[in-house]
């Protein structure tokens, strides 16, 4: 954003305070006045709208009748680039720390601060030794930290790494209200063939999840699986299903695409040849779901641009690094989540605003209980891994009868 000329600042606000100058005292009060002009919006030289108080239109008409035009313009302040409120101790602390320890962060900096009695991390505030730092180039020296640039790669056998990713879709209607969905894919980086994927109506490692099963269950266990961060719990829940799979887990922080560049590019081709903009294929999330199976396996039998070939050619004609599952082998298990529930008087736990029936439980105790985040038809409890089914309140007010 362009900043303002001081000259066409003040211009704009004598603009804005002349109604003031020029009023007629008999009829508006200089009071009314400024709680008048001050209800209005106004464009400033930069394009934004914005609406002052009269307090401040107040000082603006008082400068301009004390200093004229020039008096509208913005002062610097005197003191800009120093730091008076951090005490010379605590400023020649930080330089001789900074110099013994280049490598510590400045909140490890802090932290010494606190240790040697120097801070007591009320004054100066922290916001003020930060500005501290950037203003005198206290911050962990940059050459430490080596970022290598991304380098184009691509893994030579299907299997040996998996990406998924998050698309934002178009809205539906589910039950008379419109519901934004959620395109999830994972693709391989050997075939860019589309291992496994469908709209959903939330976003999260939840449904990471239930399309990882299904992904396992078609293909086998891929060599690396490789996602953004979701939530601390699911994402730890994650953690825990790749390790028990031998999958290794690869993740960034959400907003940091190093890596997944080959999903990002099959989202661009969603967006452009299946969604066509705004316009849905479909009303709603089976409609929707069904109209990408059918553009997907139309995706798969066309020529890629970077493998020359098809993803089903490049998947079939080349060697899978997946690990078959033994038959005898039920992963579900593995995919359960787990949480501790209390048992309430009438023998019930409560699970995402379900209620479900633990009759050899104690009232008050409490239960580790784990269920399957896409399908809470029925839940697992206590040691035994006893099963539980929803609360039937009809059927019970027919029982004993």
């Amino acid at each position: 954003m362009p900043i303002p000329d001081p000259a066409d600042l003040a211009v704009w606000r004598y603009g804005i305070i002349s109604i003031l100058l020029h009023r007629n005292e008999e009829v508006e009060t200089l009071e009314e006045a400024l709680i008048r002009i001050a209800g209005v919006q106004y464009r400033r030289p930069d394009g934004q709208f914005v609406s002052y108080s009269p307090e401040t239109l107040r000082k603006w008409f008082y400068r301009y009748r004390n200093g004229g035009l020039p008096a509208l313009n913005d002062t610097q302040r005197k003191n800009t680039g120093t730091h008076h409120a951090v005490p010379k101790a605590i400023s020649d602390s930080l330089f001789q720390l900074r110099q013994e320890h280049p490598r510590w962060t400045f909140a490890r900096l802090i932290e010494q601060l606190v240790q040697d009695k120097l801070w007591d991390m009320q004054s100066p505030a922290r916001s003020t030794l930060y500005r501290f730092a950037r203003t005198c180039n206290l911050q962990r020296d940059p050459h430490l930290t080596v970022h290598d640039p991304a380098r184009p790669f691509q893994y030579p056998f299907f299997g040996q790494m998996w990406t998924a990713d998050f698309l934002h879709g178009p809205k539906i209607r589910v039950n008379s209200q419109k519901r934004k969905t959620y395109l999830h894919a994972i693709i391989d980086d050997a075939t860019r063939y589309v291992v496994h994927a469908g709209f959903f109506t939330s976003e999260g490692t939840e449904v990471m999840m239930m399309e990882l099963m299904a992904a396992v269950r078609t293909h086998g266990k891929p060599r690396r699986f490789y996602t953004d961060n979701g939530a601390c719990y699911a994402s730890k829940h994650l953690k825990f299903v790749c390790a028990n799979l031998g999958i290794h887990l690869i993740h960034t922080p959400p907003g940091q695409p190093r890596g997944r560049g080959k999903v990002e590019r099959f989202f661009r081709t969603v967006r452009d040849q299946f969604l066509e903009g705004e316009n849905a294929p479909a009303h709603t999330l089976d409609g929707l779901n069904k109209a990408f199976s059918q553009w997907l396996s139309t995706y798969h039998r066309r020529i890629h641009s970077s493998l020359g070939m098809t993803p089903l050619q490049k998947r079939l004609g080349h060697q899978s690094a997946c690990i078959p599952l033994p038959e005898t082998i039920d992963i579900e298990p593995l995919f359960r989540m787990k949480r501790r529930c209390k048992v309430y008087l009438n023998n019930t736990v409560r699970l995402k605003r379900r209620s479900y029936e633990v009759a050899d439980a104690l009232p008050g105790q409490r239960l580790d209980i784990w269920f399957m985040p896409w399908n809470l038809d029925r839940i697992w409890y206590g040691p035994e891994m006893k099963p539980a089914k929803p609360t039937d309140p009809i059927q019970n007010a027919y029982r004993g009868r």
